[in-house]
């Protein structure tokens, strides 16, 4: 039985049913016969609802990688949304209907996108749809998201204002966007650009319907839910329901959410919620976290007025946009700021010398400052101080400066030791979360208060227990005496004569310096100073 060529897998669907491109690889030259001009594919930017956007430039320019002027949306012959905005370009895109309409406006520029080119092009045997637009810069979306949820209100009636202008443009041409959002609206990319805003993605475009005023339950809910005019919630695009989309957008820029957020997946009770808030604007505003300025509580009222079919007076809500941005000293064409002030974050600033009630934590904050950075740089135990500790005595000067003589250099001894039977008198009882001092070992690398220094250079340190491989003759015998008996002129008794020692060993390492001949002091016997024996003083 012969076998069967596969087929070649089909590109996916995604959840709105329209079917994704396959990637197009970077160079492929796409042809506009209509045009005659061809553009050559660069490197993709973004995936829309309908398909593919991708960088491209003119076939002969050879522009850097991260320099193409325009971009090319492209999508598969049997999806919609592209077929639909294409033929928007074609009839309202020209650079002549744009010109005229700035001129009788006396605007300097608008937010309307320029259009090079459409086509059909074959890749892999797939038949595609494409448009050919300007390049444009970051979305104020993303924006959004970078400035906390947040934009300064000046610049949310700046914005509103770019779009009151694309707005009117639009349905002069007798269309509505239906979807304006922050994700569809760019910022300019040329250079005198950067403070306009371009409104893009006309997939949704549709014309201005001029018959009655009746719902249709085939188109309802269209558009992005939580922006959808009420109109659109009952199927019906209209213009008055592009200046509601437009209030819906500023009022989530002002506040951070809107009041539906939370139920967006259920459209019905979204469109109760929005006659409800636009029932009583006032009212609603009141109870949102946030400062919302008059002005846009006025648009909301005025577009309340308006009838269904009714043009919007547009130079009206200009005037509503421009008198508030005159009370904060903003003009439209003032530079967009998008980082909003925080407040929340203001006990972090350093304080100003002005404010005469605040000098008390003025001088207590750095203190506080570097104790936070204390602990977190050294997570080690605070240091009991003297009165904290077992002894409840602070060393004398004298004792202090022989502790800063005890650092040595000298390589260590470790020798095995009998451990005596007799155990040491017992210190005071210690205070609760307390560590004593006096019996750490070194390699908790604390020194005890209590061990002194002696005229000949020799110290003891108890430490790790390491097997030494010595033989029985060669070990050293088990007493501090011996350890100072070069020290001293007159030899004494040993004290191994006056401790009991068990069988049990342990090792102790020795650091031990070369023999110093000292004169002895006058009047004083080497029985008035204390020897340090496992670490504490021996009971007087």
């Amino acid at each position: 039985m012969t076998g069967r060529a596969k087929k070649v897998a089909a590109p996916k669907k995604k959840a709105n049913g329209y079917k994704m491109p396959a990637p197009i690889a970077t160079g492929e030259i796409i042809h506009d016969t209509t045009m005659k001009k061809k553009w050559r594919i660069g490197p993709s930017i973004g995936v829309g609802g309908f398909g593919e956007i991708y960088s491209a430039c003119d076939h002969d320019s050879t522009p850097k990688s991260s320099n193409y002027p325009f971009v090319v949306k492209i999508e598969p012959h049997e999806n919609g949304p592209l077929f639909v905005e294409k033929h928007f370009y074609i009839r309202n895109a020209k650079m002549d209907d744009i010109t005229s309409f700035m001129k009788s406006k006396k605007l300097s520029s608008l937010g309307m996108p320029s259009y090079y080119g459409n086509g059909s092009h074959d890749y892999k045997g797939e038949k595609y749809r494409y448009l050919v637009l300007e390049r444009y810069g970051k979305d104020l979306w993303s924006l959004f998201i970078d400035s906390g949820r947040s934009f300064p209100a000046p610049t949310v009636f700046q914005i509103g204002l770019q779009m009151l202008d694309v707005l009117e443009y639009i349905h002069s041409r007798g269309y509505v966007h239906a979807d304006i959002k922050g994700a569809n609206i760019l910022l300019g990319l040329k250079k005198g650009t950067e403070n306009q805003a371009y409104l893009v993605d006309f997939g949704l475009a549709a014309r201005v319907n001029d018959k009655e005023f009746k719902p249709d339950p085939k188109c309802a809910h269209n558009g992005t839910i939580e922006y959808t005019s009420r109109d659109a919630h009952l199927g019906v695009a209209t213009m008055r329901g592009d200046l509601e989309i437009l209030g819906y957008n500023m009022l989530q820029w002002l506040v951070g959410t809107l009041p539906w957020e939370k139920s967006l997946k259920q459209p019905k009770a979204v469109q109760e919620m929005k006659e409800a808030f636009m029932k009583n604007v006032k009212t609603s505003v009141a109870k949102l976290n946030g400062n919302v300025p008059d002005a846009l509580i006025k648009f909301f009222e005025y577009i309340n007025t308006l009838k269904p079919k009714e043009v919007p007076d547009y130079a009206k809500c200009r005037q509503i946009f421009e008198t508030y941005l005159k009370s904060q000293g903003v003009t439209r064409n003032t530079k967009l700021v998008f980082t909003a002030t925080k407040k929340a974050k203001t006990s972090t600033k350093t304080m100003t010398v002005d404010d005469e009630s605040d000098e008390e934590p003025l001088k207590k904050s750095p203190k506080k400052k570097t104790d936070k950075v204390v602990k977190r740089r050294n997570p080690k135990p605070k240091e009991p101080s003297p009165e904290e500790n077992g002894e409840n005595k602070e060393p004398e000067e004298s004792d202090k400066k022989k502790k800063a003589k005890r650092k040595s250099s000298e390589p260590s001894v470790l020798v095995k030791v009998k451990k005596p039977k007799l155990a040491p008198k017992a210190t005071p009882p210690v205070k609760k979360n307390h560590i004593n001092i006096a019996t750490q070992t070194s390699i908790e690398k604390r020194r005890s208060p209590r061990q002194v220094s002696f005229d000949s250079p020799i110290s003891l340190i108890i430490g790790e227990k390491i097997p030494l491989k010595r033989s029985k003759e060669n070990e050293p015998k088990n007493t501090s005496a011996d350890m100072f008996e070069d020290s001293f002129e007159e030899k004494k008794p040993k004290r191994k004569d006056k401790i009991l020692l068990s069988d049990e060993e342990y090792t102790e390492k020795r650091v031990v310096k070369k023999k110093v001949t000292t004169v002895k002091p006058k009047g004083r016997s080497w029985k008035d100073a204390p020897t340090v024996m496992n670490g504490r003083s021996p009971p007087k």
